[in-house]
């Protein structure tokens, strides 16, 4: 498969910790988690492939693409071993990696993401908005995704940093993830195949990972642990910092003291 060479920061030493960012945003979504983690853990965040500074393909990309962009990033890295946290769409490519590559990822963490596939008319809805991208630009799915990202604790500057985030967005990246997104598989089943600590973490004012598709995600996983922020929206490592930074370091630090000696 055809990867590019994707754009990234990367902050601390320590076990390696991948960061994987939702749509339509990019790699600056995960600062405070570089800043505040950095002490422990050794962050790599990188743009998706159509975000941010890595290079946009038109026409479809799919989360197996966008995972395998973040392997080749990886292995020029020379990073044999590391744990994985996807928010949102993020999410979807980290349970790509966890699942064609096991033996690589220590630890998985899913963020306000969903393992469920679409139902037709979820399918129609993408394509719908993926195709109002290229012929209208970004802002529209903006302004939409705008209207349902928080909830009521997120502050006015986050609210107006993912806004700025958004509109700086390629419409032809977000439109071909957006096809992408449009075809992704039944996680579920495939989940159940593996035996991994898994960190599940959503807002419960979260309008798209709501308690049901959450319930789902977590009944997919052999050994999750699911923390639910109040107040707190699509975005929770952004809307509420400290408890999520705290959370996620605590999750790993329990992984980590669960693997035993390496291979």
């Amino acid at each position: 498969m055809d990867t590019v060479e994707l754009a990234y920061d990367e902050a601390g030493e320590g076990p390696v910790v991948v960061l994987l960012h939702g749509h339509p945003f990019n790699r600056s979504m995960w600062a405070p988690q570089l800043a505040g983690l950095r002490g422990s853990y050794r962050l790599v965040a990188p743009d998706l492939r159509g975000y941010g500074d890595s290079p946009v393909t038109k026409g479809i990309v799919t989360m197996r693409q966008l995972a395998a962009d973040t392997e080749a990033l990886l292995d020029r890295a020379g990073i044999g071993e590391a744990a994985v946290v996807g928010l949102s769409m993020g999410g979807l490519v980290a349970m790509e990696l966890a699942i064609a590559d096991p033996a690589r990822w220590w630890a998985l963490g899913l963020v306000a993401t969903t393992a469920q596939p679409l139902t037709g008319t979820e399918r129609a809805d993408r394509l719908a908005k993926a195709d109002l991208a290229e012929r209208q630009g970004i802002r529209p799915l903006a302004k939409d995704m705008a209207a349902q990202l928080f909830g009521r604790n997120a502050s006015a500057a986050v609210r107006e940093q993912m806004m700025a985030m958004m509109l700086a967005t390629s419409p032809f990246g977000a439109a071909a993830a957006l096809r992408g997104r449009a075809g992704r598989p039944d996680y579920r089943p495939l989940l159940k195949e593996l035996d991994i600590s898994a960190f599940v973490c959503v807002g419960d004012e979260d309008r798209f990972s709501t308690a049901e598709v959450t319930s789902e995600l977590t009944a997919s996983l052999r050994r999750p642990r699911l923390v639910t922020l109040p107040g707190v929206g699509h975005l929770p490592n952004l809307e509420a910092t400290a408890r999520f930074n705290a959370e996620l370091s605590g999750f790993l630090a329990t992984a980590l003291a669960g693997r035993g000696p390496a291979s």
